[in-house]
């Protein structure tokens, strides 16, 4: 089974850019019976974009259910099949001209820092030269970035939820970019600041490792979130 895809209509904006981006898909939350998602709030798990794109097709969520249990079944050879599908999308990179870049946690929140596999070896240590990046809910790994206990190659963007908005603030204080969702139509302005912190666009691609550091990274709300009322869209 393939576990990368480069089949996604945000990262692939970031091929203007000369990035080619792979990421994985597991069952998010609790959806194939185990918990990929430790720190999903309610708003989160409610907006979540499993369902977007081509998440609402069965044979894609059939397939990321089989995913997640196989992650579950041999954490192990999971991380060594996943190095497997890094490492042909890098060459998939090189023919292309494109620089590889991987996302791992597309709907999920796992520590794949500490994830090593046969080797005993993390996937970030393992391709240093790549660039690897996550959101993650939990304060404990967007700590753990800004304290520099993170591969270096491994970027982290904390995401503000319903539930997490005064620990969302902290991290800005921490020198972690924060990832949080405004009631803004496509097209429209997002605002200038939040929190004390410029607000950059990250509609324009999904390339959060190029993003500038100290910044909250605006979201328009989509799909779902435009019904959003637990408060993990932001509307003011």
């Amino acid at each position: 089974m393939k576990y990368i895809t480069t089949d996604n209509a945000k990262t692939s904006k970031g091929e203007s850019s000369g990035v080619l981006t792979g990421i994985l898909y597991l069952a998010p939350a609790n959806l194939s019976g185990r918990n990929v998602c430790s720190h999903a709030s309610d708003g989160c798990k409610f907006v979540c974009l499993n369902l977007a794109g081509m998440g609402v097709f069965k044979n894609v969520q059939d397939a990321r259910i089989a995913k997640t249990k196989a992650f579950h079944a041999n954490p192990r050879q999971f991380v060594e099949d996943l190095a497997h599908d890094i490492a042909a999308l890098i060459r998939k990179a090189q023919r292309e001209g494109l620089t590889p870049a991987i996302r791992l946690n597309g709907t999920s929140d796992l520590p794949w820092e500490n994830l090593g596999g046969d080797l005993k070896v993390n996937l970030m240590n393992r391709f240093p030269d790549v660039p690897f990046y996550d959101y993650t809910k939990n304060p404990a790994r967007a700590r753990a970035y800004a304290e520099g206990k993170m591969p270096a190659n491994y970027s982290l963007t904390f995401s503000r939820s319903e539930s997490n908005e005064p620990i969302a603030l902290q991290m800005l204080q921490l020198g972690v970019n924060v990832a949080a969702v405004f009631a803004v139509k496509k097209g429209d302005a997002l605002p200038e600041t939040w929190g004390g912190r410029t607000v950059i666009d990250g509609d324009l691609n999904d390339l959060r490792f190029l993003d500038t550091k100290n910044s909250v990274v605006g979201l328009r709300s989509k799909g779902k979130a435009k019904k959003d009322e637990s408060g993990f869209v932001i509307y003011s």
